[in-house]
């Protein structure tokens, strides 16, 4: 995926060979400082060919290697963390970074909460006042499952609509790459074991979605997994949600960015284990204006979302001071 966005982009790309070791057993514990070697002097290989002032790290194992390549050459090192709970990288990191800003309040030491980067289209998007207003119809539901997809959503998301007609519901499931055609079977399965030559509501299944905040703005709910910058994005675009966090994720830290929404009024959480259970029931009871307060509560006490700019405001005082 990383691959498929920089190219489009345009952004150059190096590749540096090095993995977690978390949840990986002992030998990749024990080929850890050779491997953390190698990576180091691609690393600094790649830091020498784009000769930058400075490193900004948004978390994840990759970025240990590019951390202590920076330290060995001066670079001055800025840690970001997107997430409730801070990931084991960003601790590491973070005892010999230069500074260290995080997207929500967590435990890192020191560091100063601006919120996450989001993109100004996703600033720019109607306030849930005007969204909201006049709107009438089926129930608007969008379903992310991340730019890979998710194959539980895939899997159990479609029979539970299924229960629903074109009068109730309206959906556009994003499938992932891989899952686009599986998806399809699976709905139109559905569709013929209910004798029906069409599924019962009105359906879109895209594989990737690039015009995220038009989507937003159709959406009354959005079902979705809790990283950080989806549970931002809902907080800066002011969007009711249904938070599945991924199971797998670790520390649970998807569980705790879903938190910061349900505590606010703003999300239903539920667990993966309990999605057969849970969604039909949420979904059979939620109406417009419930969608509609809780997108207004999802916007309260948000902060300011600019803040790419208050990173490069900070580079620039750097720079500045030397």
């Amino acid at each position: 995926m990383e691959n498929t966005l920089v190219d489009k982009n345009k952004i150059p790309f190096y590749s540096i060979n090095f993995s977690g070791v978390r949840g990986k057993g002992f030998l990749q514990w024990l080929q850890l400082p050779f491997t953390l070697s190698i990576s180091i002097l691609q690393s600094i290989k790649a830091l020498r060919a784009e000769k930058p002032n400075f490193v900004i790290i948004m978390g994840g194992y990759i970025g240990i290697p590019i951390a202590i390549a920076s330290k060995l050459l001066g670079i001055h090192i800025i840690v970001h963390e997107q997430n409730a709970i801070p990931g084991l990288a960003n601790k590491v990191i973070s005892f010999f970074a230069n500074q260290i800003f995080s997207g929500f309040e967590n435990s890192l030491k020191k560091a100063e909460v601006i919120g996450n980067p989001i993109r100004s289209s996703i600033s720019n998007i109607k306030k849930p006042q005007q969204r909201f207003k006049n709107k009438i119809g089926p129930l608007n539901i969008l379903i992310l499952g991340g730019s890979l997809g998710a194959s539980s959503f895939n899997r159990l998301l479609p029979p539970i609509l299924n229960n629903f007609n074109s009068k109730q519901i309206s959906v556009i499931h994003q499938s992932g790459l891989k899952h686009y055609e599986e998806l399809n079977r699976i709905y139109k399965n559905l569709a013929i074991d209910t004798s029906k030559e069409n599924p019962t509501w009105l359906l879109s299944i895209e594989k990737f979605i690039f015009d995220i905040e038009k989507k937003y703005e159709w959406a009354d709910v959005v079902i979705a997994r809790s990283g950080a910058l989806t549970v931002s994005e809902f907080i800066e675009a002011g969007i009711a949600s249904i938070l599945i966090p991924f199971p797998y994720a670790v520390d649970n830290h998807q569980y705790y960015n879903a938190k910061i929404l349900e505590d606010k009024k703003a999300a239903y959480i539920v667990n993966e284990n309990e999605i057969e259970i849970k969604i039909l029931q949420i979904l059979l009871n939620l109406k417009r204006h419930e969608c509609f307060f809780m997108a207004l509560k999802a916007q309260e006490n948000k902060l300011s979302s600019n803040v790419t700019q208050k990173i490069y405001t900070y580079c620039e005082e750097i720079i500045n001071e030397k």
